[in-house]
């Protein structure tokens, strides 16, 4: 065989190779979401439909390199029949479209499999605990800690239940931020589809003494330039613990932090009303910066536990869970955050409460 023979011999089978070859990009996705069966597709076919325009559908994951390792293969193998005249190279070019096809069919069950999977996964969806909450929620004996740290108490009672969690949260939040984390952060929006139950973890810091306006302590951030500043929040600091003993007033009043646990209760209520809500009565604290004095914790107990029972909101007693944490234990220096004991009784006093609401609902439903 002359050299021009051999050459117009491989000319032709490399463009039957790669017109075989195309055959992945005509097939699969719709197969893939729809469960159907490849057609077992002949060269002739495969080459008339790669001319066509349709030939630029997506190639599902998998099939891509099923084919070119088959087409790798045959192309090794056309060089060597090149030689052998043109019914050994039909006969690679018939293999490498069989393989590509296989190949194609391969990827398509296996994508249609990931998509059963995934639709398997989300008829189980786990439930999402959310959190909205204080500094309570995060801090640790040392300090703040990151909101995946399986110590705190959210991710215990979440360990507890099996379920995921969402913590939104912030140090010196009041029942009134809570409402606008809920009506104003997009990760709340997220999770509320999928919560199993919506936990309110304010209003400790309502009943702190704030004889200074809360608002001057959120706009001191905001001082310019940054001397002036750090003499503001000196003079803050300096003032907070000796106004303190007056107990009056709180960072908010009772009446007004019911009325944003109200707000947020209704609101989702509106969205999910077979959703369990748990709200908490305020934690106990020995913290110098407030000289101690918690005079305004009894009158918030009193407002919770009245709007509670007008709505049959389950609480959970953060003093009670703590105090002896709080006084008696490896509590945090700062007098108002919690050690790891003081975790666990929370996170134990939360599974009991949302066991509970669980069981009513599910009794309801």
């Amino acid at each position: 065989m002359s050299s021009d023979e051999s050459s117009g011999e491989r000319q032709v089978s490399d463009e039957l190779l790669r017109r075989a070859s195309e055959v992945k990009k005509v097939r699969a996705l719709p197969d893939a979401l729809f469960g159907g069966t490849a057609p077992q597709d002949s060269p002739e076919t495969v080459a008339a439909e790669g001319d066509s325009a349709d030939d630029s559908a997506a190639e599902p994951a998998g099939t891509g390199a099923s084919t070119a390792a088959h087409v790798d293969r045959a192309a090794a193998g056309s060089d060597a029949a090149a030689s052998s005249g043109g019914a050994g190279a039909d006969q690679v070019v018939s293999a490498a479209g069989h393989a590509a096809s296989d190949g194609a069919q391969a990827g398509s069950a296996s994508a249609a499999g990931e998509v059963s999977a995934a639709g398997d996964g989300e008829a189980a969806e786990r439930k999402v605990l959310v959190v909205i909450a204080d500094s309570l929620a995060y801090f640790g004996p040392k300090g703040g800690l990151a909101a995946d740290h399986p110590r705190i108490w959210p991710n215990l009672v979440a360990a507890e239940l099996d379920w995921d969690v969402e913590l939104v949260a912030r140090i010196g939040w009041t029942c009134r931020d809570a409402y606008w984390a809920l009506i104003g952060d997009p990760r709340v929006w997220a999770a509320v589809p999928r919560a199993g139950a919506v936990v309110f973890a304010t209003g400790g810091m309502d009943s702190l003494p704030s004889p200074l306006p809360t608002a001057l302590r959120e706009l001191i951030r905001y001082v310019r330039p940054a001397g002036l500043r750090r003499r503001v929040r000196d003079a803050y600091n300096w003032l907070q613990p000796k106004l303190s003993p007056l107990g009056w007033p709180v960072a908010l009043p009772p009446s007004v932090s019911v009325d944003y646990l109200e707000q947020s209760r209704n609101s989702l209520a509106q969205l999910r009303p077979e959703l369990p809500v748990v709200g908490v009565l305020p934690s106990v604290h020995k913290c110098e910066a407030y000289a101690c004095v918690h005079t305004g914790r009894e009158p918030m107990v009193a407002a919770v536990e009245k709007w509670a029972a007008e709505h049959s909101v389950p609480l959970v007693d953060l003093g009670e869970a703590v105090r002896d944490n709080v006084f008696h234990g490896e509590a945090n220096p700062d007098g108002i955050h919690w050690g790891w004991e003081g975790h666990s009784a929370v996170a134990r006093a939360m599974v009991k409460v949302l066991s509970e609401a669980s069981a009513r609902e599910g009794r309801t439903a």
